[in-house]
């Protein structure tokens, strides 16, 4: 019997914009559900819980701005935050930076209790954007300081695109990379009774029990991905390979994960890929959807592959609700499509589009993510993308490009900027573009266009 207690901590973050759209730390609450299933007694502190009873209540920090309004319709919403002095590395950037999260004394005082209640034999941090390894430190050392004798294990995308980086923080005693499989040696080490599958089709439902305010849930039917776009890193956080749940299982998940509180109806898939092999996965989750009328609101804030859409499987997420599908074309120049591997033509595009006019979505009732600032990417070329996506009906999505590391793009990236993850933060890349004024013109253009739908 396992007498062990794990520690898990999701941290704040440091950046110059935050917002919560159905923003969870999946990793940590699919392994918080494969502790418990071994007997280790879990804990966990989410720095970025807006709707934790320290954020809900009267300011705990003055210093600290408030959102004026709560969640919207389908649980996203703003974060607290407080203004806070640039990092040396991109001190030039002309725009406020901010801390956001659950603020330090209160996340000290609950780490104090805890020690005084029942100390963690172990404490693990997750980590998500490279550029946001300043929360990360922030929590390391309020961990180290409270708990010098625990050790205190990094995981995550920041640790696996940055170990060596992360290696440097303080406080932290091992940095894991990779998928959750790879904790193995570290528990090992540490000589806990845990061992992690390797398949994810075996993964339990992720844990929410430490949401008492929760207004949605995240889950993957699928993890990895069978592409390997030039811009994206999935193939090197997911090494295992791609592997997909049973959909009747997904189903039953999102019942489990919902039951306690009726109220949340709104479900988001983080899935890279959720449309590939559509006949074996999706398309069965939502006809057992519709067989017994349960009604959710579907969101995909990854974007889908609009080439796996067919008329059935449009039909399907147009009657299961699936709120303003977010789809990737990143660009349509052609040339562009080529460079960055090919994912979507726009004459898949474009057949996907009619397809979601004939079963019922309006014009507006979608969102099509473009990318701006990519290498060798032009102004106009920018410019026809985000008109030919208007043309066809779209909410446009721009994203600002940045590096990667690991990724084909990488490689053309200076060493200067190599040295600070903060440098890979996309509103510091983009402000190195010579056309930096022209893009935020084109930021205007697409705000303009879309309210017009």
């Amino acid at each position: 019997m396992n007498t062990h207690s794990i520690l898990l901590i999701n941290p704040p973050v440091y950046d110059f914009a935050a917002y919560d759209l159905w923003a969870k730390p999946l990793g940590l609450l699919y392994l918080s559900s494969i502790l418990k299933q071994q007997n280790i007694d879990v804990s966990v502190f989410d720095y970025m819980d807006r709707n934790h009873d320290i954020c809900t209540g009267n300011s705990p920090a003055p210093e600290y701005v408030f959102p004026r309004s709560g969640s919207n319709i389908y649980g996203c919403g703003h974060y607290i935050k407080k203004e806070i002095t640039k990092p040396a590395a991109i001190k030039n950037i002309k725009r406020k930076y901010f801390r956001f999260g659950i603020p330090e004394q209160q996340a000290e005082d609950f780490f104090v209790n805890l020690k005084n209640t029942k100390s963690p034999d172990m404490i693990i941090i997750g980590s998500i954007m490279t550029y946001w390894y300043s929360g990360v430190s922030e929590a390391a050392g309020i961990l180290k300081k409270i708990f010098p004798n625990v050790p205190i294990i990094l995981g995550g995308v920041y640790a696996t695109l940055c170990e060596r980086h992360a290696k440097n923080i303080y406080g932290i005693d091992e940095v894991v990379p990779g998928a959750l499989v790879n904790f193995n040696s570290v528990f090992k080490k540490y000589n806990f009774n845990v061992n992690i599958n390797y398949d994810f089709a075996n993964f339990p439902a992720p844990d929410y029990s430490y949401y008492k305010n929760k207004e949605y849930i995240v889950l993957k039917t699928s993890i990895g991905c069978p592409f390997k776009c030039s811009y994206c890193a999935q193939y090197v956080l997911n090494k295992t390979g791609y592997s997909v749940k049973n959909p009747l299982i997904i189903k039953k998940e999102i019942e489990t994960l919902t039951s306690s509180k009726p109220s949340v109806r709104n479900v988001a898939f983080y899935d890279d890929a959720l449309l590939f092999n559509a006949d074996n996965s999706i398309k069965i989750l939502l006809k057992e959807f519709a067989k017994d009328g349960k009604q959710f609101y579907f969101h995909t804030p990854n974007g889908l592959h609009a080439r796996f859409v067919d008329e059935e499987l449009a039909t399907l997420m147009f009657n299961a609700k699936f709120v303003q599908p977010r789809f990737s074309l990143e660009t349509s120049n052609v040339e562009e499509q080529k460079n960055s591997n090919n994912k979507v033509s726009n004459r898949e595009y474009e057949r996907t589009i009619n397809l979601l006019h004939k079963v019922g979505y309006g014009d507006g009732e979608y969102i099509t993510y473009l990318l701006m600032g990519m290498p060798g990417q032009s102004i106009e070329n920018i410019k026809e993308s985000i008109k030919y996506v208007h043309s066809l009906g779209s909410r446009i999505s721009l994203s600002e490009y940045s590096p990667i590391p690991y990724t084909k793009d990488w490689q053309s990236v200076s060493e200067d900027l190599k040295r600070d993850p903060l440098t890979q933060n996309n509103t510091f890349f983009i402000s190195l573009n010579k056309d930096y004024d022209k893009l935020q013109e084109l930021k205007l253009l697409a705000k303009e266009l879309n309210k017009k739908l």
